[in-house]
């Protein structure tokens, strides 16, 4: 009995808060504002369901989107996720319709992620959302106009971002490039990911001199748009990515940072252009999205997608 009191009396789970009225009424104002503008752009609301089976999402989360999400069993024995990620339960949403709606398809949605993030102070495993997405558009264009608008987004409710870029694409050509060896792939991408410059040794004799000096100014933080913009493989995305950061800088003036070593042992979904907005000061991630041009496909349809998700919680501390 003592125990049932304590719980009853206790705060909530690590990561988890009730919203009080104030809370509720800035919440809503940050929202608002951000559908507002979304609508205005044509952008159309779909819903999507907070559970849902673990099976159809098998090739389409990494370990760590995995690792990250709740995970039952229901009464009738199947294995249910909480929602820790939407786009790709939008994908496999839309991905029947893929074909008979006309494109491009602008869409936007928004909810509650619940992640078993880490125990640590500050940490939030409930966050709200607002995410959208342009389907069925694959050019430099899309890239720019979901990313300024992702930059727009953010300044209306009161923060000047710090974005950080990439593009997914290059480090995989940089890889592919390097070497044919399915398995050697791997460990280079993973000395990459974790920055081990020590493990780079492995490859050194199989590599020309000039990749091999080029993957080591990666895995140190040195290498620059020049860099692979020299390299036939790459020479294109990188190309693309100094224009998408002229261009946004040119349209919104945010403050555009090159992230090239900003490699995941696992790529995921992600396809090309990568980007993160945060908060200067604290460094608070306020927005993150990318390109992913293959997700749909494998829910059945093929479509290319770029799009977005706003921490609406988060946004709203920085803007206070």
């Amino acid at each position: 009995m003592r125990r049932r009191t304590e719980i009853l009396t206790s705060s909530y789970p690590a990561g988890v808060r009730a919203l009080l009225p104030d809370d509720v009424r800035r919440r809503r104002r940050v929202e608002s504002a951000i559908v507002a503008e979304l609508e205005t752009r044509s952008f159309e609301e779909i819903v999507v369901p907070i559970i849902d089976f673990v099976d159809p999402y098998g090739g389409a989360a990494d370990r760590e989107s995995q690792r990250r999400s709740y995970r039952f069993v229901d009464r009738d024995g199947e294995l249910i996720a909480v929602r820790s990620d939407f786009t790709p339960m939008v994908a496999r949403a839309l991905a029947p319709s893929i074909g008979r709606t006309p494109m491009p398809l602008r869409v936007f949605y928004r909810g509650d992620v619940v992640r078993c993030e880490a125990t640590k102070l500050g940490a939030q495993r409930e966050l709200f959302q607002i995410g959208a997405e342009l389907i069925g558009d694959d050019s430099p264009a899309a890239d720019l106009a979901m990313f300024t608008l992702a930059l727009q987004l953010v300044a209306n409710a009161g923060v000047t971002p710090t974005a950080v870029i990439t593009d997914s694409s290059i480090a995989r050509q940089l890889v592919e490039s390097s070497t044919e060896s399915p398995a050697a792939r791997l460990a280079l991408r993973s000395a990459l990911a974790h920055k081990r410059i020590a493990s780079l040794a492995d490859f050194e004799d199989e590599l020309a001199p000039e990749r091999f000096e080029l993957l080591r100014r990666v895995t140190a933080g040195r290498a620059t748009l020049d860099d692979f913009i020299a390299l036939p493989a790459t020479r294109d995305a990188a190309t693309e990515l100094r224009v998408l950061q002229q261009r946004a800088f040119e349209a919104t003036g945010a403050n555009i940072v090159l992230a090239l070593d900003d490699i995941d042992e696992e790529p995921g979904y992600y396809t090309g252009i990568r980007f993160q907005l945060f908060e200067p000061r604290t460094r608070l991630r306020l927005a993150q999205g990318g390109r992913y041009d293959d997700l749909y496909s494998r829910f059945g349809a093929q479509a290319a997608a770029i799009g977005f998700t706003l921490t609406v919680d988060y946004l709203d501390g920085a803007a206070r």
